[in-house]
């Protein structure tokens, strides 16, 4: 069992070595990854990290509800747009990641960047 533990600390390192790269494009404004155990939230303005927590921990209710009405299966990625701001949210493994980003952003070539398409 420590080998399977061993590679999922490895992947979870590599996803944050992922997104602190991502984070210094132009226009994206922050990530929440929570895990099971832990959290990492990097913001551009910390003092919004519980508007932005609780819009990410929303998108994923939402999503998680909305499935069973329409029977579509797993959710993949639950995108959302406001006049200036979207958020991309997604579970990697057994972790929900939010990636918040200023609208003009590319939510696809961040995907790529991740290695999730």
């Amino acid at each position: 069992m420590p080998v399977k533990n061993n590679k999922s600390e490895r992947e979870i390192q590599n996803l944050q070595d992922d997104l602190k790269d991502i984070k210094t494009k132009e226009g994206v404004i922050g990530y929440i990854l929570r895990g099971s155990n832990s959290a990492s939230i990097d913001l551009k303005d910390p003092t919004k990290i519980i508007d932005y927590a609780v819009l990410s921990a929303t998108a994923f209710e939402v999503g998680r509800e909305i499935v069973n009405p329409f029977d579509i299966g797993e959710v993949s990625r639950i995108i959302l747009e406001g006049e200036d701001v979207k958020v991309l949210s997604m579970t990697i493994g057994d972790n929900r990641l939010s990636i918040f980003m200023e609208k003009n952003v590319d939510h696809d070539k961040l995907c790529k960047d991740l290695n999730l398409r």
